[in-house]
């Protein structure tokens, strides 16, 4: 048996004496006196004060600019949210907000700590105090086990996670239960704030005070008979949002199940953490057992209001675990009063989640001695470039170096699902500093049209838009944030228009559809149903799905002599792109080269898309005649790409009494978006495919492409069969209820 890889021998040894050490120098001069560091850009000024004093004297002066750690929430509201501060602020030097120290109450962290250094100090308390007193610590280094990544966990701050008051937050409702306190400063004066509902209802307010600065946390020890629960609940235990997140303690009268005192804190059930105060005030007094548990979860379900639009959504399911934490506080703390029955069957909802990582090995048996190396047959053959890519060292379209005079690639998309173009005014974008010029429709030397079945389709919209994330136009600068930055100064004046039609249901009551519309048909449908035992109607939908491949949409256009031109993308579709290019040039597409070094994922979603985002590249090259490179962040990739086709099945079957189905009538909507892409094909691809292991003597199944008002649906890996086979197994198993059989018998 061979377990071997690769060969050792193809790397060299390691070597500790070649460690790099950090340098004395520059040890010896971090005890030097400090200085405050002032970077000044083009739109923002970055202050990094010396001392404390500088810190409260900067908060003075700019009382709205944020204090930056890690960069963990600040950086993703600039970035994704459009949010801008032209000042920040970077308190990592202040030693005061480092500083971590213990008292008779509890411990007190700098609120400039890492998560790292949080979890590092509750656990050396953990390990050396008695287990009563601990009791909140336990519950954090609980959370914070499944809280990001480690590198997360070494950037975020403790007091960066507890301002942002977080909706999402992992701690925040489990600190405020555990009754912590806040510690503020600023020129005025100090003072402490607990960390309770008032705390995080005053979101958006100026509390803490704009020149108030987060110096410390105090995390207070647990007190004999409290019972402190973390729960959450996310799509992946690790490196997830949780959907709802809890944080819960209970004391009690001393030798007693009667209920002293209860904090209730929930996250992701409303703008900020909520606390469930009037619950936890009327239980008060309360025995710890099932009828209060029954009062509990009807007083939750009346004080925590969840509406349609909750951050996040899945209200439903958000309310069932608003109650079902606090069934399973219920739980844990009969556990530890040594009342809960051992034969109880829902002890499981208490035993620890086994959370060790799987391992994996392959074996292969050794191919023969005498088996010639070009021979492959039996042996383990590592993918080409596996081993560049685990590394990091293959190349991409972006990881390409710029040649000189390059030029980056914004695109301006449409906020607008249905909407006339009234004008188009670039004056204020091509004001800004690095931005060189812009790309509209008018630029297209040949067409600015891609054929479908169903017609021609602009590559960039001018006078209508059809969805939201529809390409408009395109801004070029000499950096990517400079592109970015002028294509959010583009103004463009829409005037809605009617009707906007968003979902399949919506596109059946407008009769907006694709042509043609696909139909098969075997038997006779109609006897069938006449002779069957049983008929059953019903109808279900499947959702759609994001490709989400590793390397978004990454184009590079460089123009060469005579009207050639050198395009290197990832492409499922590099003769497609060509005679795209060669129809928006007008030029011979023999003077088009398409590179494709590695596709970087597609599953489909390089298919089509990438030839129009490929094609307006090229245009912008030839205008400019400099290379320019066009790299979606994942976000635009998202909304103008398009994904797998979401799919409303409409059935009506027919079944005898022993589980054989004789007659099937079968409709299949799947939401096109705004053009017909590749839906058509995905229609008949479903229909061909809808019976899946099944014989029906009896079929006819009928499938239709909508035309809505969102970005157009694609390629995805599949093609239709999933949407067809989730369809058939659902009527499938429905029979199978109705006939009182197991579903393999029917």
């Amino acid at each position: 048996v061979c377990n071997g890889l690769f060969k050792e021998d193809d790397f060299l040894p390691l070597d500790p004496t070649q460690e790099l050490i950090f340098p004395p120098e520059l040890i010896l001069k971090d005890n030097e006196n400090k200085m405050e560091l002032v970077f000044r850009g083009e739109r923002i000024i970055w202050f990094s004060p010396a001392s404390f004093q500088e810190l409260l004297q900067l908060k003075v002066q700019y009382p709205k600019a944020p204090l930056v750690v890690g960069n963990t929430a600040v950086g993703l509201d600039m970035k994704f949210r459009g949010v801008f501060h032209p000042i920040i602020i970077s308190p990592t030097r202040i030693v005061e907000l480092h500083l971590v120290t213990e008292t008779d109450t509890g411990i007190t962290l700098g609120a400039a700590s890492s998560l790292t250094a949080l979890q590092d100090t509750l656990n050396n308390a953990v390990s050396r105090l008695p287990e009563e007193k601990t009791k909140l610590y336990r519950a954090l280094l609980q959370q914070l086990q499944t809280l990001g990544g480690a590198q997360i966990r070494n950037t975020a701050s403790l007091g960066g996670n507890i301002i942002s008051r977080s909706p999402t937050s992992d701690l925040n409702p489990v600190m405020a239960a555990g009754g912590c306190i806040l510690n503020l400063a600023s020129k005025d004066g100090t003072r402490q704030v607990p960390l309770d509902e008032s705390f995080f209802a005053a979101t958006g307010t100026s509390f803490p005070k704009p020149e108030e600065v987060l110096v410390s946390v105090h995390l207070p020890y647990s007190k004999k008979g409290d019972h402190v629960l973390a729960i959450r609940q996310a799509q992946r235990h690790e490196n997830a949002l949780p959907i709802v997140v809890a944080g819960m303690k209970v004391q009690f009268e001393e030798n007693t199940d009667v209920i002293k005192n209860l904090c209730i804190f929930y996250g992701g059930v409303g703008a900020t953490t909520v606390c469930a105060k009037e619950t936890s005030q009327r239980l008060v007094g309360k025995h710890w057992n099932e009828d209060m548990l029954g009062e509990a979860c009807k007083l939750i379900l009346d004080e925590i209001h969840l509406n349609p639009s909750v951050p996040g959504g899945m209200a439903e399911y958000k309310r069932t675990l608003t109650i079902s934490f606090f069934f399973k506080l219920y739980l844990e703390v009969l556990q530890a009063l040594n009342q809960l029955d051992p034969n109880n069957p829902d002890i499981s909802a208490v035993k620890k989640f086994d959370s060790t990582s799987s391992k994996h090995l392959q074996t292969y048996q050794n191919v023969p001695k005498d088996q010639p190396d070009r021979d492959p047959v039996g042996r383990p053959i590592v993918h080409r470039s596996g081993i560049k890519q685990a590394t990091g060292e293959a190349i991409y379209t972006d990881d390409m170096p710029a040649v000189d005079g390059e030029l980056y690639l914004r695109l301006v998309t449409s906020t607008r699902a249905h909407a006339k173009i009234v004008s188009m005014d670039f004056s204020e974008a091509l004001a800004q500093p690095g931005v060189f010029g812009v790309v509209t429709a008018d630029d297209f030397l040949g067409t600015n049209e891609m054929t479908l079945e169903d017609g021609e389709v602009p590559m960039l919209a001018s006078g209508k838009v059809l969805c939201v994330g529809q390409l408009i136009c395109a801004v070029l600068a000499n950096t990517p944030d400079q592109a970015k930055n002028g294509a959010a100064k583009v103004n463009i004046v829409y005037e809605n228009l009617e009707p906007v039609i968003l979902t399949i249901e919506e596109a059946i009551n407008h009769n907006s559809f694709f042509k043609p519309q696909r139909q098969l048909e075997v038997g006779n449908v109609e006897e069938a149903f006449q002779t069957a035992d049983q008929v059953h109607e019903g109808e279900v939908f499947i959702a759609g799905q994001e490709h989400f491949y590793m390397e978004t949409q990454s184009i590079r256009a460089v123009p060469k002599e005579d009207g050639e031109m050198d395009v290197y993308l990832g492409t499922q579709d590099p003769t497609h792109t060509q005679g795209l290019i060669s129809a928006t040039l007008n030029i011979p597409a023999h003077k088009i080269a398409c590179h494709v070094k590695r596709v970087g994922g597609a599953f489909g979603g390089k298919a089509s898309k990438a030839g129009i985002l490929a094609a307006i590249t090229a245009v912008a090259a030839h205008k400019t005649k400099r290379a320019v490179r066009c790299v979606l962040e994942r976000g635009d990739d998202m909304l103008i790409t398009g994904g797998r086709h979401p799919n409303l099945g409409k059935y009506k079957v027919g079944f005898m009494n022993d589980g054989r189905v004789t007659a099937l009538d079968v409709s299949y909507f799947n939401n096109g978006g705004s053009t017909l892409d590749y839906s058509i094909l995905v229609v008949e691809l479903t229909l061909l495919g809808m019976d899946s292991g099944y014989k029906i003597p009896n079929l006819r199944c009928k499938g239709t492409a909508c035309k809505t008002n969102l970005p157009s649906n694609t390629a995805f890996r599949g093609f239709g069969y999933p949407q067809a086979g989730f369809v058939t197994e659902t009527w499938m198993s429905e029979v199978a209820i109705k006939t009182g059989l197991p579903p393999e018998k029917v």
